[in-house]
């Protein structure tokens, strides 16, 4: 068995990714002054939550099992802090689509700039009339239609490739939306 089979325990079919803070208030963000359903998570609990779920297959049960020390916020329900994370997941896909939906919209303008360009450097170097395209005219020529081709390089680069790790956060963070969240006080398991 591989160690990545060992670092997690699995329960009831499901790998469990466990956290343990003394209190639950340390799952979210202190700086951020908004209701506490609507409150951002941690920065390292959202970091080791996403490290982690980058290890397993996206068809994985995976279930998130917080084991928390002290239970002294009593106004503060386990459903409370399973509803506040999920709300958290879910926040992040709209960002995440909004960005994505957004760097389409900036690849496809870059695209028509591009396209432009390779079309008026293209016009540009046919204009040029070079009878045997040697000397300093020629390597213009040559130059103007090459810059024209460079123009649309990043462009197609966007539109082929760079999109594709803001689809996978988005991926990530749908399938975290859909992830168990147990809480647990003092080994005693209460969901």
């Amino acid at each position: 068995m591989s160690a990545r089979k060992h670092r997690y325990k699995h329960v009831q079919g499901k790998i469990c990714i466990e956290v343990r803070v003394k209190t639950p208030f340390q799952l979210f963000d202190a700086r951020d002054p908004a209701p506490f359903r609507d409150r951002d998570l941690d920065d390292d609990f959202v970091e080791y939550i996403v490290s982690c779920m980058r290890e397993f297959s996206y068809k994985a049960p995976v279930k998130i099992l917080i084991h928390i020390e002290d239970n002294s916020p009593k106004d503060l329900t386990f459903d409370a802090i399973g509803e506040a994370i999920q709300s958290y997941w879910a926040y992040q896909i709209e960002l995440f689509e909004s960005e994505l939906k957004s760097f389409f919209k900036r690849a496809q303008l870059f695209m028509l700039i591009g396209v432009v360009f390779l079309v008026a450097c293209i016009t540009v170097a046919q204009s040029i009339s070079v009878p045997n395209n040697h000397g300093l005219l020629g390597v213009l020529r040559e130059g103007i239609v090459i810059f024209g081709w460079v123009s649309v390089w990043k462009p197609i680069e966007l539109l082929l490739f760079d999109w594709y790790p803001l689809f996978e956060k988005l991926r990530l963070y749908r399938k975290l939306l859909k992830t168990e969240v147990e809480t647990v006080i003092a080994d005693q398991q209460v969901m």
